[in-house]
């Protein structure tokens, strides 16, 4: 009995010195704090401060305060812009053009070449050309489904029933295990399993159902058969790539007014309407968002991205023998040259894309404030 009194009391009294001690080094921090803004030097600078923001709100209107600040919060973004994106996209489109070759240890020789990259991509290599066509066409196809599962999925996490955290979290676990970290340790095993899943489920649904077939006998047309299709076949690749865009839809759900629900409940409104009248106009400003990150993911998820990055760790030198006549010179293509050329397409037709479904679903958009 007497061990287990002892116990409790050193443990009591070892909190309670913790406790003290924290109070005396806070007490110490706030005390030289304070004699150090009671010094001479931080006085003079605390009335220059206070003089100058005093001379601002004076002489400048609020709003253009306002924007000043948001230049002054921009200038990191438009830096890290400049030096991460612009400066690198200008070197690799003149890259692009030229015959890129190593002198020395760091540096690189540079020779124009026209356009003998791009026709090389586009005619000889043998992967680039389909896989820069799949990435495009699975890309279309995950747009709609991705875009209109997150929606329905984050209507539904957004009521109540029991459970609803598990299911949340369930629904969050893919993003998770999309991560690279988790895919490169889980690569050595994945494979087999994958593949072993996949070819006991394509069996058994074969030999049960055939989705297809059933659908031409219903007299749909065939590109909407085929649409359907291929989206059944990634039913569980469209749960993966949902996570973060169902958490984008659920934010914008919870941040509708409830009072708007509530007088469309007195009017006699019926769920249906209040998702097609409410709901839906309320969250379309963050289908752009949504629409953006899912062109962006499915770009790099695509096998484009290994085409790219296989010339660039061949290094900077030559790989084929045909010669190309450059004044009185015979040169052969590089593979840096080759490596930006397919990037440069990579990144325009990315552009692209996303400004084509950015002015379409600016149409569908409803703004609150206006």
């Amino acid at each position: 009995m007497e061990e287990q009194q002892k116990k409790p009391s050193f443990f009591a009294n070892f909190g309670q010195k913790i406790k003290s001690g924290w109070n005396k080094f806070r007490n110490a921090l706030s005390n030289f704090m304070t004699k150090v803004r009671n010094t001479k030097v931080m006085q003079a600078i605390s009335k220059t401060f206070e003089s100058f923001t005093n001379w601002i709100a004076k002489h400048i209107p609020y709003r253009k305060r306002k924007a000043v600040w948001g230049i002054i919060f921009l200038i990191p973004l438009a830096i890290g812009f400049v030096y991460f994106f612009i400066i690198p996209f200008v070197q690799m489109f003149i890259y692009s053009f030229s015959y890129v070759t190593s002198v020395g240890e760091d540096g690189l020789a540079i020779r124009n070449i026209g356009f003998k990259n791009y026709i090389y991509i586009f005619t000889e290599d043998p992967d680039f050309t389909e896989n820069f066509s799949k990435a495009v066409l699975s890309m279309l196809a995950d747009i709609p489904t991705i875009l209109i599962f997150s929606l329905l999925m984050a209507v539904i996490l957004n009521t109540k029933f029991k459970g609803r955290a598990l299911v949340r979290s369930i629904f969050f676990v893919p993003v998770i295990f999309n991560s690279q970290a988790v895919t490169a340790a889980i690569a050595s095993t994945s494979n087999s399993l994958n593949a072993a899943a996949d070819a006991s489920t394509s069996d058994l649904f074969a030999q049960m159902f055939n989705f297809s077939t059933f659908l031409q006998n219903a007299g749909i047309p065939y590109f909407l058969v085929s649409f359907i299709g291929s989206v059944s076949t990634k039913i569980y690749d469209i749960i993966s790539y949902s996570g973060i865009q169902i958490i984008i839809f659920l934010t914008a759900i919870q941040g509708v007014p409830v009072h708007l629900y509530e007088a469309a409940k007195m009017e006699g409104a019926t769920q249906y309407d209040m998702f097609w009248k409410i709901t839906f106009p309320m969250v379309s400003p963050m289908m752009l968002t949504c629409a953006v990150y899912t062109v962006v993911d499915a770009f790099l998820r695509s096998p484009i991205l290994n085409s790219i990055q296989s010339w660039y760790k061949k290094g900077p030198g030559e790989f084929t023998s045909n010669s190309i006549k450059v004044g009185d010179v015979y040169l052969k293509l590089s593979n840096y040259g080759v490596n930006a050329a397919m990037s440069v397409i990579f990144v325009l037709m990315s552009v692209i894309i996303v400004a084509v479904v950015l002015g379409i679903l600016s149409r569908l958009v409803f703004y609150y404030d206006d």
